[in-house]
């Protein structure tokens, strides 16, 4: 996409843009934003399984046995999911945070939620 002005091809100034759209680091943040979410989704079914069962009084009252600990194998998958989705995160921001150079480049508000998430689901588990 070039500009022109009256008098030809304008060679610079703020109108002329040499990019023909977004390149492969612009495509790369997309790709690495859905896989990090893709890990956080799949960390949340996952926890969903290996938390605590719930102590409700009608448990109390008809005295059934519920698992009040987290389940060890799914706690270990839980947590190398979470660290990866926190590396992830981070390797995106340190990218986005280089290419940081135009106007028209944004820092992407859903990877630092996401590793704010991810990372405060983190240390609750290893706490």
């Amino acid at each position: 996409m070039t500009a022109y002005n009256k008098a030809g091809l304008d060679k610079g100034g703020p109108e002329f843009e040499r990019r023909e759209g977004p390149d492969l680091l612009c495509r790369a943040f997309k790709y690495l934003a859905i896989a990090a979410w893709l890990l956080f989704f799949a960390a949340l079914v996952i926890s969903h399984y290996a938390r605590p069962e719930m102590d409700s009084g009608l448990v109390r009252y008809w005295g059934l046995d519920i698992r009040d600990y987290w389940q060890p194998r799914l706690t270990f998958w839980l947590v190398y999911l979470l660290w990866g989705c926190v590396l992830v995160s981070v390797v995106s921001l340190l990218l986005n945070r280089m290419r940081l150079k135009r106007r028209g480049d944004h820092l992407h508000f859903n990877i630092i939620l996401l590793l704010l998430s991810a990372s405060g689901m983190l240390f609750y588990i290893l706490r």
